[in-house]
């Protein structure tokens, strides 16, 4: 069973990425970004992280260069992430982190669906 992390950071939205997931039969484990530990990361192993951010939300950036150190400290690979957003001001501070695919809403489900399949395979 795939382990796929969803962190957004509005409770009110009706997010896209949990309808795409729910097609693909992936039941997410859901954190609001507000309630971000470092520590959850290394407390269970993901597949995959998703991002769905409906703001200008730089803690995504924090979270994700957390994600990095804690990669190298720990030689461990970190998982793919995908960042699907609706303001595109956050894409020049990701562009530091290692993002798998970013997506600036409206997103089409199919594209945001084969960015997880391909995420998602192994790799080599």
């Amino acid at each position: 069973m795939l382990n796929v992390l969803l962190i957004y950071d509005d409770r009110n939205a009706t997010l896209t990425v949990r309808q795409v997931l729910a097609g693909m039969n992936i039941a997410p484990v859901y954190l609001i970004i507000d309630e971000f530990d470092p520590e959850f990361l290394t407390s269970e192993m993901f597949d995959l992280l998703v991002f769905e951010l409906f703001g200008e939300n730089k803690s995504c950036v924090t979270i994700l260069k957390q994600l990095e150190k804690w990669a190298t400290t720990s030689g461990m690979e970190a998982p793919p992430v995908i960042v699907v957003t609706e303001d595109g001001h956050v894409e020049q501070a990701l562009r530091t982190a290692k993002v798998s695919f970013f997506f600036i809403k409206p997103v089409a489900e199919q594209d945001l669906a084969a960015a997880i399949r391909q995420a998602l395979l192994p790799t080599p």
